[in-house]
């Protein structure tokens, strides 16, 4: 079997088994209910609150760049078709998408504009940690293996974040050492990997610049806590009993289980898990499978509209570029 055919093969196989235990010995009928049940009026105001959020990370997207070399209309556009393609391509590749047509709007090297959306993500992943280890100290339940799990992932984040900033730290000596590889080794593969990888280093460097950092730092925890918002409406539109420690485990879950390499957009995997998790508190498998359907389909609402409207149009914004050198994405 090709590799190709594995990495196609795989993402479906692991969204198969995760659709048949998010829905395995469902009673239909009662989890028809909820949805009749829910209050619209919350739902409207999750929905808001999504596109709220979207647009607030489309400010915080040129803060990533080195130069600030996006305005906001293209970082909105750029950003919401990213997010679009992840929901219809496997395995999170919408990032590469997103990279590609960052690059061709910015006339920057799709190395960098792939590098800020890494350090997006860093800065998410490692929000979303923070959130969840405060409220898992600070919570008089026991959360039990819930806790355990969502800790060893936040844990992956700081030593990922650990690992980014010693490598920014030492990056002028990482530059002199490609530099004198470079000059070492003359071979065109070896020159062209060596400057990708300066490239995506520099394009690291606005996490740990001091007049950035402040500002990546509100940015992120002001868009999570409306993220965090949208998961408070979701329970309220179902009449669940809502605490922090209940809300910020539904957010952190929902996140973290994405990054689970599965069928577009997490299907299947999402609900799975989380519902799983939501039943661990107490919180009826029904509902529980209902209240996470309900947060997926808002996702996919939001980004998804504005998303197929970009994905028909997007050559209209994307200026010429044939002085531009054409490169791979990494």
């Amino acid at each position: 079997m090709s590799k190709n055919l594995i990495k196609t093969v795989i993402p479906w196989v692991i969204t198969a088994i995760a659709l048949f235990i998010a829905f395995r010995a469902v009673e239909w009928s009662v989890l028809w209910e909820h949805f009749r049940s829910v209050d619209l009026s919350w739902v409207a105001l999750a929905v808001t609150l999504t596109l709220s959020s979207y647009l607030l990370r489309a400010f915080r997207w040129q803060q990533l760049f080195p130069e600030r070399e996006i305005n906001y209309a293209d970082s909105a556009r750029v950003l919401i078709l990213g997010f679009f393609m992840n929901n219809i391509l496997p395995a999170r590749t919408g990032e590469l998408v997103r990279a590609h047509i960052g690059g061709r709007v910015t006339k920057l090297k799709r190395t960098l504009v792939l590098a800020t959306i890494a350090s997006e993500r860093l800065a998410d992943g490692l929000t979303l940690s923070l959130f969840f280890v405060a409220v898992a100290a600070s919570s008089s339940n026991d959360l039990g293996g819930t806790s355990q799990s969502l800790l060893w992932v936040a844990g992956l984040f700081f030593v990922v974040t650990a690992g980014v900033v010693g490598v920014l730290s030492l990056r002028k000596r990482i530059f002199a050492l490609i530099s004198s590889l470079s000059e070492r080794f003359q071979g065109k593969l070896s020159n062209y990997t060596l400057s990708r990888v300066e490239t995506f280093i520099y394009g690291l460097e606005p996490l740990v610049t001091a007049t950035r950092l402040p500002l990546l730092v509100l940015w992120s925890i002001v868009i999570w806590v409306v993220e965090l918002l949208v998961y408070v409406c979701i329970c309220n539109a179902f009449q669940v009993d809502t605490s922090l420690t209940l809300a910020v485990i539904f957010l952190v879950t929902v996140n973290f289980s994405s990054l689970i390499p599965a069928a577009p957009g997490g299907i299947g995997v999402i609900e799975a898990v989380t519902a799983g998790v939501l039943v661990s508190l107490g919180i009826d498998r029904e509902q529980a499978l209902a209240m996470v359907i309900m947060q997926h389909s808002i996702q996919y609402i939001v980004v998804g509209i504005p998303g197929a409207a970009l994905m028909l149009t997007w050559r209209k914004m994307i200026p010429a570029r044939d002085d531009i050198e054409m490169e791979p994405v990494i």
